[in-house]
């Protein structure tokens, strides 16, 4: 079972693929956007948001897991799960302009940024009192 840092490197590491390999959907919104409006797509632009915030959500998570090597998994699950769903709900905006302003998209947004806030935060104070003893 993969836990504590090393979960956070794979988190990373697959985000980014996630990231690149979403760059395929991102050219096709640029390039050919009537293709993207076949599969359903209403708002292209959230296909943006999900490239970016995939590759950059990973570059962090992956970051922390290295930078943090004795993370106990109390704090590196929450932050894998906010770096794994944060990114996840521009999908549904991609196909709906109205979900956004249903309350169970706002929950899950709400529940995935807390628990990256609590990762990262905890991964920051955990790595400083490691180091200061």
């Amino acid at each position: 079972m993969i836990v504590g840092s090393e979960l956070l490197v794979v988190v990373g590491l697959c985000s980014v693929a996630l990231g690149g390999i979403s760059g395929f959907a991102l050219l096709a919104a640029v390039d050919a956007p009537e293709s993207l409006r076949r599969l359903g797509v209403v708002d292209p632009r959230r296909v943006q948001q999900l490239h970016l915030d995939w590759i950059i959500m990973g570059c962090v998570i992956g970051f922390v897991g290295l930078a943090v090597p004795t993370l106990p998994d109390w704090l590196s699950i929450p932050a894998a799960l906010g770096g794994i769903i944060n990114p996840l709900t521009f999908l549904p905006m991609a196909f709906s302009k109205s979900i956004a302003a249903t309350g169970w998209f706002k929950l899950v947004s709400f529940v995935s940024f807390c628990s990256l806030c609590l990762g990262l935060v905890g991964a920051c104070v955990w790595q400083i009192a490691t180091l200061v003893g």
